[in-house]
């Protein structure tokens, strides 16, 4: 464990793709060690937008939560645009690509890419999606486009709290 309390992981596994292509294992909530989510696709504790995801219970899933919504014959539908639009913008995770590419290249393959894809260039730990830097070591995570000196500089107040 670090000092922050994140969890050190640096291997993603196929269950951890959520049905909307979000890869959980690059989450903040999967990676923190303190109120952790479990995971879409697991029974354990999820945070709580995840808990209550309409994508999940959709019902042109007809009751398979765990199903990947490129399966779908609406597939993009208008909230897996909304989800996208959101991620690629703020945190540099496009989830329509990444469905796209399963469904091209198949989920182990997919998982192998994000592996390199998502690994911290100086410690080879996994990034966090929602933070600019890693949280392992520090240094800078180039996938994330939002404000970092406000998610730092609220880290640090919270710290010294």
């Amino acid at each position: 464990m670090t000092e922050a309390g994140k969890r050190e992981k640096s291997v993603m596994n196929t269950k951890s793709v959520a049905p909307c292509g979000i890869i959980c294992d690059i989450c903040l909530g999967f990676q923190r060690d303190k109120n952790r989510c479990s995971g879409c696709n697991s029974e354990g504790e999820r945070v709580r937008h995840c808990e209550g995801c309409r994508i999940k219970t959709c019902p042109e899933k007809n009751g398979n939560a765990k199903e990947l919504c490129n399966k779908c014959t609406k597939f993009p539908c208008q909230r897996i645009k909304n989800l996208d639009k959101r991620y690629r913008t703020k945190y540099g995770e496009n989830v329509i690509e990444n469905l796209e590419t399963i469904s091209r290249i198949g989920i182990r393959a997919f998982i192998k890419q994000e592996q390199e894809n998502w690994k911290c260039a100086q410690c080879g730990k996994l990034l966090c999606v929602h933070r600019g830097v890693c949280l392992v070591c520090g240094a800078k995570n180039d996938h994330f486009r939002g404000i970092t000196k406000l998610v730092n500089a609220g880290e640090k107040k919270r710290k010294s709290a």
